[in-house]
This record gives structure tokens, C-alpha cells and sequence, in this order.
């Protein structure tokens, strides 16, 4: 994983001035292109991949280690990020006082795979506030009999908390940014959001119009 700066106020910015991070680059290719990349690269797109879990080529136990290195990765960098003795220089020097919240998925299923392990875990290890339960899904049925899951928020749950967002993969960060809004309606000030890796262009992509 490459340095990343522990002060949060020299962090990038997304759309709406909130501060953000990632722990590793995700190579991203044109839908119809192809490229290469290095062990070290694939290694770190297969993380994202295994940790959703979505692929059919995702074995559980592909999908376990990634949500292990995950937690381990986001632990480390937080207390880095929040320890004084690492020289970190943020507002709020305890994680104890923080609350993690980890933007649900589309759905009850997905939202459950990712993150309820996850949150607990880095939770423990941080001592920061689980929001993993401030959360809840109806499931409904549409025209076509497919299962529709509707996300809720306990919104007194998040009054006066002090909030960092994870997920586990950014682009534009608007979802983030959307995410972030909601909170903030419900009392909620973020301090910064956090991802677990972001897309970024690879240069050795090679298009067909290369040819």
C-alpha cells in the first residue's frame, strides 16, 4: 500500500468539500479494450472483486480473506490516521468518538456480505461506534415479481454523531456525496470518507482502435 498522508486536511476533496481517501488503486479498461497489468495489479483488482463477492468466480473462501485484508488495511490506517503518538493533526483524536458508517448496497443480501463483518471487526479493533444497525431493508415485490429492497435510516440514531464513510470502492464519489447529504439531514456531521481502493486509469490500457 502506498504512504497516504494521516493529516485529513490535506486529503483530496469531492464535490461537496468533504475530504476523502482510498487504500489502493483499482485499474479500470474501456469495455471493449484490453490490457496488462502487473501480478501486483491484479492482485489489488481481485481484493475489490473478492470483496463484494458479486463474481461467480468468487470462492467464499476468496471472499472471507479479502473481507480479512480489508479490515486489516482499514484498522491500520485509522488508528494511524487518529493516533497522536503517529503525529496526526485531525480534529478528533480518539476513534472512540467517531462512528463508522458503511454505505449499504443495492440490496438486504449485498449490504450483509460486505459489511456486516467488516464494520464489526474494524470496529472492535478501533473502538469506533458501529452504524451497521441504524440501517434496515423492506423487501417488496415490482410489476414483474422480482424482490425490490428499500433502504431505511434510524435517523435519530445519527443525531450529533460524528461520522467517517466507507466504501469499498470509489469513482466520482457521488454516491458518497449523496450519502454523506442524507446523513447530515439526520444531525450527522462527517468528517471525511474513507474507501477501500478507487478506480483509476491504467496507461497500458489498449483500445481496439489501437489496432
Amino acid at each position: 500500500m502506498a504512504e497516504k498522508s494521516i493529516n485529513i486536511a490535506s486529503w483530496p476533496c469531492l464535490s461537496n468539500g468533504l475530504h476523502y481517501n482510498w487504500l489502493v488503486d483499482y485499474a479500470v479498461f474501456s469495455a471493449f479494450g484490453t490490457f496488462e497489468l502487473s501480478a501486483e495489479e491484479w492482485e489489488k483488482r481481485d481484493l475489490i472483486v473478492n470483496f463484494k463477492g458479486n463474481s461467480e468466480l468468487t470462492t467464499e473462501i476468496d471472499h472471507q480473506q479479502a473481507v480479512d485484508k480489508a479490515i486489516d488495511l482499514v484498522s491500520s490506517f485509522l488508528k494511524a490516521v487518529f493516533s497522536e503518538k503517529e503525529g496526526a493533526t485531525n480534529s478528533h483524536s480518539t476513534l472512540s468518538q467517531l462512528t463508522l458508517v458503511c454505505l449499504p448496497a443495492s440490496t438486504r443480501k449485498h449490504t450483509d456480505r460486505r459489511f456486516r463483518k467488516f464494520s464489526e471487526q474494524v470496529c472492535a479493533a478501533t473502538s469506533m461506534q458501529n452504524a451497521y444497525n441504524a440501517f434496515s431493508f423492506t423487501t417488496t415485490k415490482d410489476e414483474e415479481g422480482d424482490e425490490v429492497d428499500t433502504l431505511h435510516i434510524d435517523e435519530t440514531f445519527f443525531q450529533g454523531k460524528h461520522v467517517i464513510l466507507f466504501d469499498d470502492i470509489i469513482a466520482s464519489g457521488g454516491s458518497i456525496v449523496r450519502f454523506a447529504e442524507k446523513l447530515e439531514k439526520s444531525g450527522a456531521k462527517v468528517i471525511a470518507a474513507l474507501a477501500l481502493e478507487r478506480k483509476f486509469q491504467t496507461d497500458t490500457t489498449i483500445t481496439n482502435s489501437d489496432y
